[in-house]
């Protein structure tokens, strides 16, 4: 009984191996250009205050909400512009840093994250 055990482990052993070798590969996405890569930051930094302010307004006086709420509508920009354009997500996010970065503007852009804090209660 444990030698069929031990064949039907090794049979799907051979089957998982034989797939993972004759897998398609997909080619790599296409990469952002510079251009395109300074754009999308210049994008993301002029839409900045506006997502910030939303976030305020909807969480009044609690810091770490807002920046979490931020944080998940960028992330859907971001998803929306790298699935527009065909690139991959890291492209968008690294187009964002590299413009967050570049240079002190104005007031100046948040580029630090609230510490995550425990709640009291949860609804």
């Amino acid at each position: 009984m444990a030698t069929a055990g031990w064949l039907v482990f090794a049979g799907l052993g051979a089957v998982a191996l034989a797939r993972a070798t004759t897998a398609h590969v997909p080619q790599p996405s296409r990469r952002l250009s510079d251009a395109e890569r300074a754009e999308l930051g210049q994008v993301a930094a002029r839409s900045e205050p506006a997502w910030r302010e939303r976030n305020r307004r909807s969480f009044p006086g609690d810091h770490w909400s807002q920046d979490d709420d931020f944080g998940a509508y960028e992330r859907q920009w971001v998803l929306g512009e790298a699935s527009r354009r065909g690139v991959p997500v890291t492209d968008v996010f690294g187009a964002i840093d590299a413009e967050l970065h570049a240079a002190p503007v104005s007031p100046p852009r948040k580029a630090t994250a609230s510490p995550c804090k425990p709640r009291p209660f949860y609804d």
